[in-house]
């Protein structure tokens, strides 16, 4: 198709006339074509981070001491493998036994339980999926917390010695490929 008009101007009023109708055309255009695009939601997890915080709910997790059923709750990834596969801390935002405040989290009204968890309620490895949702980058943990989270599960709380053993498991997994 030739871009040659279809008409020659005879005049300059003529060519000013002209040249606004083809501009409001194209504004035209651009508004529709920018309506009709559906806006994608953001996808936060284009990488598993240490200290990413991942949405679930109670009855997903298999420790099944201190969980509501239906309540909506923050993990946070401890440790990941090649395979995606992660081991997580459940977030809690009240006190309790087996409970660690976080003062640099969430305006320091989080605690975190000493449970880690490497296998979902079905028994298989927990994954980004319709079960565990990326949370938004923002809400991650800082570096200082994750190490504080880390060391008190895996060293200095009651259930550290089983949290060790899930971890080592966890990792002789991730050596297996």
């Amino acid at each position: 198709m030739s871009n040659k008009r279809k008409f020659k101007c005879k005049s300059e009023a003529q060519k000013k006339v002209i040249a606004i109708y083809y501009a409001k055309k194209a504004k035209a255009e651009k508004g529709k074509k920018s309506s009709n695009v559906k806006k994608k939601k953001p996808v936060w997890a284009k990488g598993i981070r240490l200290g990413m915080t991942l949405s679930t709910y109670d009855e997903y997790l298999p420790h099944e001491n201190d969980l509501k059923e239906n309540k909506e709750r923050p993990v946070v990834v401890i440790e990941k493998n090649n395979r995606d596969e992660l081991a997580v801390v459940p977030l809690s935002t009240t006190k309790g036994r087996n409970r660690t405040h976080l003062p640099n989290y969430q305006q320091g009204q989080s605690y975190f339980k000493h449970f880690v968890e490497i296998e979902d309620n079905e028994g298989n490895s927990i994954v980004l999926n319709e079960k565990f949702r990326a949370n938004n980058p923002d809400e991650d943990v800082s570096a200082e917390d994750l190490e504080k989270i880390t060391r008190t599960v895996l060293f200095h709380s009651k259930p550290a010695p089983e949290n060790s053993k899930k971890i080592e498991s966890f990792r002789q997994r991730k050596n297996a490929e």
